[in-house]
């Protein structure tokens, strides 16, 4: 009985930062990809990829099939569009190539054509990891204090914004129909209902949350644990605030 033949695979990954940013999208890695396997006379046969997933994140939903495949002997090889999309830290790209190596799978790397496992090539591979760490954690302090200055000049931080407001040309304004909810919910705090009871009302009315799901105890808490920003426009990061009175929507309401 013959053995089943070994595929030759490539791994792309893109960060949700990178998403936003439309740096190193998936096309163009498949692209230097299949680039580097046709300089090597060899053919993919199958792309993992894996979408808006950090590169310091061991559980990858692709990452893991791919190791499951290598594992069952599947794969021959691996082409890698760069080293930093196996990972952008040293001890999860480590380990994975220790795992490669163990189960006989070769590894190509597009940006290091030279590259072929051998000790130089490992130096310079480990050399190349800690700079893609590094990297990492310097756009990581840049976004967090890009983040802490907007928040200063009474701006949301970025990422979901809060129940109550919407994106309009890059700015943020509050949104009437979210506003409404909100007063609702306040004011039914005020004569005293629980949070599930709010709940109740509000589904029983007919009001839904932005993902158009019912309700829930859980998600009244959050608008009520918010009073500061829907009162006085007060935004947070952390230990970092700022306010926006732009952003209130209790404005002129009495406090419970």
């Amino acid at each position: 009985m013959s053995k089943k033949k070994k595929k030759v695979v490539a791994y792309c990954r893109v960060s949700t930062l990178e998403q936003k940013k439309n740096g190193y999208g998936i096309d163009i890695q498949i692209r230097d990809a299949t680039l580097c396997s046709e300089r090597h006379g060899v053919l993919i046969e199958k792309f993992y990829t894996d979408e808006g997933e950090s590169g310091v994140k061991e559980k990858r939903p692709a990452l893991k099939r791919l190791m499951r495949d290598c594992k069952a002997g599947r794969i021959k090889i691996v082409i890698l569009p760069s080293l930093d999309r196996l990972s952008r830290e040293v001890r999860i790209a480590e380990n994975l190539f220790y795992d490669f190596k163990r189960l006989g799978v070769r590894v190509l790397i597009a940006d290091m054509p030279q590259y072929n496992g051998e000790r130089k090539d490992i130096m310079m591979r480990q050399i190349l990891e800690a700079v893609a760490e590094e990297n990492r954690r310097e756009i990581i302090d840049r976004l967090f204090k890009g983040r802490q200055e907007r928040v200063r000049r009474g701006y949301s931080p970025g990422g979901n914004l809060p129940y109550g407001y919407v994106r309009e040309d890059k700015m943020i304004i509050i949104d009437p129909r979210e506003a409404e909810i909100i007063k609702k919910i306040y004011a039914l705090d005020r004569e005293g209902a629980t949070g599930a009871a709010i709940a109740e009302g509000l589904n029983n009315d007919g009001y839904r949350m932005r993902n158009n799901r019912p309700w829930t105890q859980r998600q009244v808490c959050r608008i009520l644990h918010r009073e500061s920003l829907y009162r006085q426009g007060i935004v947070r990061y952390g230990s970092i605030t700022g306010t926006n009175p732009g952003l209130a929507i209790l404005e002129g309401e009495a406090a419970a």
